[in-house]
């Protein structure tokens, strides 16, 4: 399936909640999104926060389900958000992830990992799922407020021109971004509508993948995080990033 079909899957939670029902086997207890929808938003509303925004995607038939959450946490910059899987054919673990949202752009950032809740086994029921997804609520937390540090901290680690290309080619070279949409992150990052930093350029990457697939957000998010934090390691250890180092190297062998 296109990322342009997957797209035109933005859904209401009505229509969600109006995906039918699997039947259910002796080992198999495929769980509805509804029940999903109805548990985490029980576990949220238990540690005090809210919903207060909220997006769909269906694939597979309406068989799985991503969804985004805006809560009302976070900073004066940015809210808190969860991304929300669930699948009824076996094809994903029901589980969610933690994202910040930046007011001012409506970008949108998780941290790509997914705390599973559990397979869709038989005994599963509603309480137990109310359950599960609180105490993965309260171990979201910690998480949600960790990533959006690490996110605030990002304005910290100021990126020269040279830098911000190489880190450009490793993004491009890992798929975050198709080569497509270069010329919106330059425009966007090089163009200074973003400052020179790794905030902004974590910011314009994600301008760039506004409106994409939001079933695979989470794990392009996860890459971007990881080539960021390469970044910082190198620059608190003083050394140069591998990639620099083999276009240095490379440069010299044929004496460009």
């Amino acid at each position: 399936m296109s990322e342009s079909t997957l797209l035109g899957n933005s859904v209401t939670e009505a229509e969600v909640i109006d995906v039918p029902a699997v039947p259910f086997t002796r080992t198999f207890h495929p769980v509805h999104h509804k029940q999903v929808i109805d548990a985490v938003r029980t576990g949220i509303s238990l540690t005090g926060m809210e919903v207060v925004q909220s997006q769909y995607v269906l694939a597979r038939d309406g068989m799985q389900m991503f969804g985004v959450w805006d809560l009302n946490a976070g900073s004066s910059d940015l809210c808190w958000s969860l991304g929300i899987r669930n699948s009824m054919d076996k094809s994903l673990a029901l589980g969610i992830t933690a994202g910040t949202k930046v007011f001012v752009c409506d970008n949108l950032a998780f941290d790509g990992e997914y705390l599973t809740f559990r397979k869709h086994t038989s005994g599963l029921d509603n309480d137990e799922l109310e359950f599960l997804a609180y105490k993965s609520m309260k171990n979201m937390v910690p998480r949600l407020a960790s990533f959006q540090k690490w996110h605030e901290g990002l304005r910290n680690y100021e990126l020269t021109e040279q830098d911000a290309k190489l880190l450009l080619v490793e993004v491009l070279t890992d798929s975050v971004f198709p080569a497509s949409k270069f010329n919106s992150f330059k425009d966007l990052y090089f163009g200074g509508v973003y400052q020179p930093t790794l905030w902004g350029f974590h910011e314009a990457v994600t301008d760039v993948l506004r409106g994409s697939n939001l079933l695979t957000l989470p794990k392009k998010n996860k890459i971007l995080n990881n080539v960021l934090d390469s970044y910082i390691d190198t620059s608190q250890a003083d050394q140069p990033s591998q990639l620099g180092e083999f276009y240095e190297k490379r440069c010299q062998l044929t004496h460009c």
